[in-house]
């Protein structure tokens, strides 16, 4: 599963990427990145979909909505989705200085996504501490 580019040397967070990669219908790739949007770690099912470019251009995005977010008093951040004629895109925020990367072929499960998302942010915190 793992594409170009991707770590060759496992991380503890490898299996909790694969698992939300066979729990969500249509997952295209996970990465696990920092605040500056580099990756931790990626799983990837095609080689076309390029997470390192999606994760650092989203990953200054995600700043930007921050600083707005802040400015307008809204609360924080906990996920952001874009979606594009070929892509469900959705980031998810872990901790203040990591967030999940999730891309969804057009078809794929959504909800289903944003859910496990949810509950991935727990097991990825507790080992992000």
């Amino acid at each position: 599963m793992a594409g170009q580019g991707d770590p060759i040397v496992s991380s503890p967070f490898r299996g909790v990427l694969e698992e939300l990669g066979t729990r969500v219908d249509g997952v295209l790739g996970v990465s696990l990145l920092g605040l500056d949007g580099i990756a931790i770690d990626s799983i990837r099912k095609r080689d076309d979909v390029m997470l390192d470019s999606l994760g650092a251009e989203l990953g200054s995005f995600v700043k930007s909505v921050r600083i707005s977010s802040a400015d307008l008093n809204v609360g924080s951040v906990e996920q952001f989705s874009l979606v594009t004629d070929r892509y469900i895109t959705i980031l998810s925020a872990v901790t203040a200085e990591y967030f999940v990367l999730l891309v969804l072929d057009r078809d794929g499960n959504f909800g289903r996504a944003r859910y496990e998302l949810r509950k991935l942010k727990f097991r990825l915190r507790d080992e992000l501490s």
